[in-house]
């Protein structure tokens, strides 16, 4: 298995915005819901230039990404993956490439706001609970994590 993250392009929004919903709809969402969220995980142009997002290729198909935004607080604010890609370790490739990015930026610590269907992925990163917040639109909580970086 070849995995390979480059820096996500401008031109790339259209493309990770349908690897978010394709990927939320794995766990098993209806269309309608997903139509709802699909503006909230809409990826824009800006949105990539003005924070750290980069595209995971495997064997040349690009699969997924992950962003980081540093301000105003550190989050990983996406981890999305192709339902094809999951459960094959590349997600836990993902996660340890964006703690290794975040941690050259001097973060020691980020938060996360997870589905929480990906929750006990977080908790096996070493991700801990700390609060919830609410989903809109729905009226439903979201566990929010926090990963603190391990300084080697």
């Amino acid at each position: 298995m070849s995995i390979i993250f480059r820096p996500s392009q401008p031109d790339e929004a259209a493309v990770l915005s349908d690897i978010a919903i394709e990927s939320k709809g794995r766990w098993g969402y209806s269309r309608e819901q997903l139509e709802v969220w699909r503006k909230d995980l809409r990826i824009l142009p800006s949105y990539i230039k003005a924070n750290t997002i980069e595209t995971i290729w495997q064997n040349e198909l690009k699969v997924g990404f992950f962003a980081i935004k540093l301000n105003p607080k550190p989050i990983l604010d996406h981890l999305w993956l192709l339902p094809k890609a999951i459960g094959r370790g590349i997600g836990k490739l993902a996660f340890q490439r964006a703690v290794a990015i975040a941690e050259k930026t001097g973060v020691k610590a980020f938060t996360i706001i997870s589905d929480p269907t990906a929750e006990g992925f977080y908790f096996h990163m070493g991700a801990q609970r700390i609060g919830e917040v609410p989903s809109i639109p729905q009226n439903r909580m979201l566990p929010k994590l926090l990963y603190r970086i391990q300084i080697q």
